[in-house]
């Protein structure tokens, strides 16, 4: 080989471990899974230890576990701040003095690890899910064994705070199980973060909070306080649609997605739409869990913990009953994908949209798959294993 040839095959080599190592810096990221601390019954599985770091490769699509970020009781969900690298999740009481749950800040370190900031009581008992409001102000926490929705102010450096307002839904419904009192599961500010909707699974309702500004103060929404779902459904999380028009709510012990008409001025929700999230003809247990949403609102994802199936929505504007309506109502449900385990609590996709990830609570393992940008639909790519994984923070 001549000298120019190999200087030519050198300079095409150092230029492709260049690009190698820029397209691997830039599409591998970080995640954090919340699980519970439970024994496994597997030696090869250990009990979890608190929030566990992880790194996704977009360009794989697989998903390395990097062990523990974080010591906690429980972490059963993790959210980000909107522009801090605070981390937050709801956990247990850690020394035995009370029954209430806690809420936990935590610091991104350069290496991944999370260093705790402080700690505020959650307002309630059995702290389940935790988001933080557009204006990165308030953390907003469900406490479903007490039936509390509470809002706990944050500093501007993403620490804890007060609690700002601490409200005890009131409901029941007909499942004498898993209804006997109101069960707050979820919270969720809207895009715009005017109002707060809050799923209450025991009394198959919504709550509506908005943010007094003049009296600083969290307050129920005066003209749509509520909104009823059907009669047992349990409504247990939801998704809004991007451009704010359109709520998704799905119901745990109806195993139904019913989809709300949105109005972003005051509050209200109109059903629209209701969908069964199983295939025709499945018999057996299921209790429907987990729900995103595409950033382009073309298409929604739910789970299902027993069929241990992923259902994939594509939301059309077909006609309904000889009317046009507008896009993001129908729900036409295009894929029944497999979650690869059992009891898929939680699923969700990533930032970019191009990756969906599944946690499979019972089995331990968290599942990759490629999100299909035309269709909607999903192809497992990779899979890793995980004690009790209940949550995944992007």
């Amino acid at each position: 080989m001549t000298h120019s040839k190999l200087l030519t095959s050198f300079f095409a080599l150092t230029f492709l471990v260049v690009l190698s190592a820029f397209v691997r810096a830039d599409d591998v990221v970080t995640v954090y899974a919340g699980t519970l601390a439970s024994p496994t019954g597997d030696e090869n599985i250990p009990p979890s230890e608190g929030i566990y770091r992880m790194e996704l490769n977009r360009t794989t699509g697989t998903l390395t576990n990097c062990g523990l970020a974080a010591k906690a009781k429980s972490p059963s969900w993790v959210t980000k701040h909107p522009t801090l690298d605070v981390y937050y999740t709801v956990a247990g009481n850690e020394d035995g003095s009370s029954k209430e749950s806690l809420v936990i800040a935590f610091k991104k370190e350069a290496d991944g690890s999370l260093t705790r900031i402080n700690t505020a009581n959650s307002g309630g008992t059995c702290g389940t899910h935790i988001t933080i409001h557009p204006s990165g102000n308030f953390a907003c926490v469900a406490n479903y064994c007490s039936g509390q929705c509470a809002f706990i102010e944050l500093n501007p450096d993403g620490s804890l705070g007060k609690m700002n307002a601490d409200f005890q839904l009131e409901g029941k419904g007909p499942n004498k199980a898993r209804q006997r009192q109101s069960y707050a599961h979820f919270v969720k500010a809207d895009p715009n973060g005017k109002f707060s909707l809050c799923c209450d699974l025991g009394g198959d309702q919504i709550f509506s909070f908005f943010y007094d500004e003049a009296e600083k103060v969290w307050k129920p929404n005066a003209d749509y306080p509520v909104t009823h779902s059907a009669s047992g459904a349990g409504p247990r999380h939801l998704a809004f649609a991007p451009n704010g028009k359109y709520v998704y709510v799905l119901n745990e012990l109806s195993c139904t997605l019913d989809a709300f008409a949105y109005d972003e001025e005051t509050g209200a929700l109109t059903l629209v739409e209701s969908a069964p999230t199983l295939p025709q003809g499945f018999r057996g247990d299921n209790k429907a869990a987990a729900i995103d949403i595409s950033k382009d609102g073309r298409f929604l994802y739910v789970t299902n913990r027993g069929a241990n199936l992923i259902t994939v929505f594509a939301l059309d504007s077909e006609p309904i009953n000889g009317e046009k309506m507008q896009a993001g109502v129908v729900l036409n449900p295009v894929q029944y994908v497999p979650s690869g385990g059992e009891f898929p609590r939680f699923a969700g996709l990533d930032p970019t949209g191009t990756i969906f990830i599944a946690c499979n609570k019972k089995t331990h393992n968290v599942n990759v798959y490629r999100v299909d940008q035309a269709t909607g639909k999903l192809t497992l790519t990779g899979t890793t294993q995980i004690a009790w994984c209940t949550c995944i923070a992007y």
